[in-house]
């Protein structure tokens, strides 16, 4: 899966802050902020933003957790929720992953994975998994494949 392909959407708090405007954002990060609807990969929304520009706005709402990233596109039926032992096997892969790739700048992001009481709270935390892997030097070739991996022990 290629990042332009990535559909993400507003999370609770993302869904607050188009409203309240507390979170501090960049003109450029509300704009991104504005734009993702659940609905279209990130590539579709992409309009004044070059591509560099558009992932640092997203990498910067994903930290913040105003997005994530979407589990299905709105037009396919939502899949069952994943099993106790799928949501373990999935947060024990997450975490060596990050731990693996990212050192010891891994140790907020396995705690945001090891919190994650269900699928729905999982899924608000692999966007930000996946971008940090993407942007760490030895999880930038693999990152992709171990989204693909991750998300198949969900399913």
């Amino acid at each position: 899966m290629r990042v332009r392909a990535t559909v993400f959407s507003k999370t609770d708090a993302g869904r607050v802050e188009f409203v309240q405007r507390s979170a501090g954002l960049s003109a450029r990060q509300r704009s991104v902020l504005i734009l993702i609807d659940g609905q279209k990969a990130l590539g579709e929304i992409e309009t004044w933003l070059g591509e560099e520009e558009m992932l640092e706005a997203v990498e910067a709402l994903l930290r913040k957790g105003l997005v994530g990233i979407a589990s299905a596109p709105a037009a396919l039926p939502a899949r069952p929720a994943a099993g106790t032992a799928a949501l373990a096997a999935a947060r024990d892969f997450m975490v060596a992953a990050a731990r693996k790739h990212l050192g010891l700048m891994a140790a907020d992001l396995v705690r945001r994975i090891e919190h994650a009481k269900d699928e729905s709270q999982l899924a608000g935390v692999i966007g930000l998994w996946h971008v940090s892997l993407r942007e760490s030097k030895t999880g930038k070739p693999c990152a992709e494949g171990l989204l693909a991996e991750a998300r198949a022990l969900l399913a």
